[in-house]
C-alpha cells in the first residue's frame, strides 16, 4: 500500500512540475507588460488548469488554419512514444548482450575497449543519425537494396532507422556502465565461491551477475530517457517526423505545450513504473528497491 501511495505521489508531484514548468515563460512575459510576474504567474497556471480539464477544445493554427490539439496530436504522440519505447528495449537488451560477450575477454582487453567507448560515447548525436542515414543510402545505390527508410512522407513513415538511431548512444551508455557493474560484481564472494565449485564464467555472468546488476542498470534509465528524447528531436527532425517534438517545439503556448508534455510524461511514467514492478517480483520478490 505504501509503494502505491509513493507511486501516486510521484505522479502528481511531477505534473504539478509540468504545469509550474509551462507557467514559467509568463515570468518573463510580465517584464514588459503592467502586471506584476507573480500575478501573470499565478494566471497563466490557471489558464493552464483551465485547459487541461477541458482539453478537447484547446486548439493550434496550422498554415491559417485551426485544429483542435486532441487528437491531432494522437498519431504523432503515439508515434514518438513507439520510438522511444522501442529504443529503449533494443539499447538495454544490446547493453547486457554486448556485456556479457565483452566479460569473456581478458581484463587488458577490456580496458583497451573501455577507450573506445568512451571515444563513441563523446560522439554528438546528429553525426551519428547522419552517418547511419548515409550508410542505408549508400549500400541502397551499391546493391539496390533498401535496408530501411531515411526518411518519413506522407504515410509511408520510417521506423528501424529511427529507432537504431535513438538506441545507439544510451546502448553505448549502458553499456559501458553495465561493464563496470559487471566487474565489481565479479568480486564478490558469491562468485567466488560459484568458480571454486566449478560453475562455467558464462553461466555465473548471465544467471547470478545479471540478477544482481538489472536493477542497477535499469534505473539508470532515469537518466538515458531524458537523454533519449533531446536526441528526439534531432531524429524527428532529419527524418521529416511530425512527432510530439515538433509539436512541443513548434506551438510555445503555455497550455498546448504543457498538454503535451504531460501527454509524453504519462505513458513513459507507466511504462517505468511497470517495468520496475515486473523487476522487483521476478529479481527480489517483490521487494521494494531504492
Amino acid at each position: 500500500m505504501r509503494k502505491i501511495v509513493m507511486i501516486i505521489f510521484q505522479f502528481f508531484a511531477a505534473c504539478i512540475g509540468i504545469v509550474i514548468f509551462g507557467a514559467i515563460p509568463s515570468l518573463f512575459v510580465a517584464i514588459s507588460t503592467e502586471e506584476g510576474p507573480l500575478k501573470m504567474f499565478f494566471q497563466t497556471i490557471k489558464t493552464i488548469l483551465t485547459s487541461l480539464v477541458h482539453f478537447r477544445e484547446l486548439t493550434i493554427i496550422i498554415r491559417g488554419t485551426e485544429y483542435k490539439v486532441y487528437p491531432l496530436i494522437l498519431e504523432g504522440a503515439f508515434y514518438s512514444l513507439t520510438l522511444i519505447i522501442c529504443a529503449l528495449i533494443l539499447a538495454y537488451l544490446t547493453s547486457i548482450l554486448l556485456t556479457i560477450m565483452t566479460m569473456q575477454f581478458p581484463k587488458w582487453l577490456r580496458e583497451k575497449m573501455k577507450f573506445i567507448i568512451l571515444f563513441f560515447e563523446s560522439l554528438p548525436d546528429i553525426l551519428i543519425v547522419l552517418l547511419l542515414q548515409l550508410a542505408v543510402v549508400i549500400i541502397y545505390k551499391k546493391t539496390d537494396i533498401l535496408l530501411m527508410k531515411v526518411v518519413t512522407v506522407g504515410d509511408s513513415q520510417a521506423l528501424l532507422l529511427p529507432i537504431l538511431c535513438l538506441a545507439v548512444l544510451p546502448t553505448i551508455q549502458l553499456y559501458r556502465l553495465a561493464i563496470h557493474l559487471y566487474e565489481e560484481e565479479l568480486l564478490k564472494d558469491y562468485v567466488l565461491l560459484g568458480r571454486a565449485k566449478g560453475l562455467n564464467h558464462t553461466f555465473l555472468l548471465i544467471i547470478h551477475v545479471f540478477r544482481n546488476t538489472a536493477i542497477s542498470l535499469f534505473f539508470n534509465f532515469k537518466k538515458t530517457i531524458w537523454f533519449m528524447l533531446s536526441t528526439l528531436v534531432v531524429v524527428e527532425l532529419l527524418f521529416g517526423i511530425f512527432g510530439i517534438t515538433y509539436y512541443l517545439t513548434t506551438y510555445m503556448v503555455p497550455e498546448v505545450f504543457t498538454f503535451i508534455l504531460l501527454f509524453l510524461f504519462v505513458p513513459i511514467f507507466i511504462f517505468y513504473q511497470i517495468v520496475k514492478s515486473i523487476i522487483e517480483i521476478s529479481i527480489k520478490g517483490g521487494e521494494a528497491v531504492s
